[in-house]
């Protein structure tokens, strides 16, 4: 069922000198228990097109549709029921408890006294519940970290109960483990709560591990796709590559890229690493040389090299030896051999 449905749009701003197009989409749909992360380079209109999809701001051009029912026509109470937004930053004034924060999310419902009823502060302690946020509910809500407010701002929008949840840079002031809570917490409440979750973010990576489906924002347009069929077109290459960063459609990563080229190489492992029983993974380390030797400029070759890299394991020890330019040298790796300086020390690359 499409929560959101999104015709013929034009986003932007009109002002005496005449209107400012951001974006048009022709088509658009969210569907219930979907979490859709929407990215795009900064300044291409995904504020825009959040505030757009909230009413907040009124389009140029065609309709967005909550529920069948066009936004702009909603009424402000209306709206509160079928729409939360969720800022990335949100300052408070005054004292206020976290639990008094969350119930700000039961007003649209509230009687004509301004008063909660049971079914209400039963809500707002399941929205906490939900979050993860219930052990802090007493403590006043300016003295919380950046994740944990970011956690009672999203019980409040749980508790606000719309059936669209909008969030504009949620993750954006977030360290990487809550940034990764956030996004699996927003997949999780629109699976069990049956919401169609927008979330607008910098996050690409984690986007593609974790949301249902994308929006790149880009020259005007929507790309919607899943994660895998984004990848498979290398839609995510064609927005974001530059001259020094590139995706890697494999691995799902940005990969940073020299500006110049520089030698050619190859890396392998002996036979006797099979021997290897230490702590390092040794696959894994050779992977990430290659990364670091191709963020140089380096480029890996299958044919003859004009470095040639190998590792084995030889009494004990693991030794490198690195040929090229009709040069040979080994080096004794433990575990604090910097290969790349050693490279171009020895070679004069």
């Amino acid at each position: 069922m499409n929560i959101v449905e999104v015709q013929d749009l034009t986003t932007g701003y009109s002002s005496k000198n005449g209107d400012k197009v951001i974006g048009q989409y022709p088509s658009l749909q969210l569907e219930k228990g979907d979490f859709v992360a929407l990215i795009g380079k900064n300044g291409v209109g995904k504020s825009t097109l959040l505030k757009t999809l909230s009413g907040d701001i009124s389009p140029l051009k065609g309709e967005v549709k909550i529920l069948n029912k066009k936004v702009d026509e909603l009424s402000s109470l209306d709206k509160s029921k079928q729409i939360s937004f969720v800022l990335s930053q949100v300052h408070f004034t005054g004292k206020l408890s976290v639990k008094d924060v969350v119930t700000l999310g039961r007003y649209p419902y509230v009687n004509w006294w301004g008063k909660l009823s049971k079914s209400d502060n039963d809500i707002v302690l399941q929205a906490l519940e939900d979050v993860g946020a219930i052990d802090f509910i007493d403590r006043d809500v300016n003295t919380l970290s950046d994740g944990e407010r970011q956690k009672v701002m999203i019980a409040r929008a749980i508790a606000q109960d719309t059936s669209l949840i909008l969030l504009d840079e949620s993750t954006a002031h977030l360290d990487l483990i809550n940034r990764i809570e956030i996004f699996q917490l927003l997949k999780k409440i629109a699976r069990t709560r049956n919401k169609a979750i927008l979330l607008s973010t910098h996050e690409v990576e984690m986007s593609l591990q974790v949301a249902d489906k994308l929006w790149i924002l880009s020259e005007n347009k929507c790309i919607v796709g899943t994660p895998d069929m984004i990848i498979s077109k290398n839609d995510i290459g064609n927005v974001f590559n530059t001259e020094t960063v590139g995706f890697d459609t494999q691995n799902g990563v940005f990969n940073f890229c020299a500006t110049h080229k520089s030698f050619s190489f190859g890396i392998e492992l002996e036979p006797s690493i099979n021997d290897y029983n230490g702590d390092l993974n040794i696959e894994n380390r050779v992977l990430w040389l290659k990364r670091k030797f191709q963020s140089e400029g380096c480029f890996l070759t299958n044919e003859t090299p004009e470095i040639k890299i190998s590792l084995s394991y030889k009494n004990d020890i693991l030794e490198w030896e690195i040929e090229g330019f009709g040069k040979v040298i080994k080096i004794h790796d433990h575990n604090k051999t910097d290969l790349y300086k050693e490279v171009v020390s020895n070679f004069i690359i």
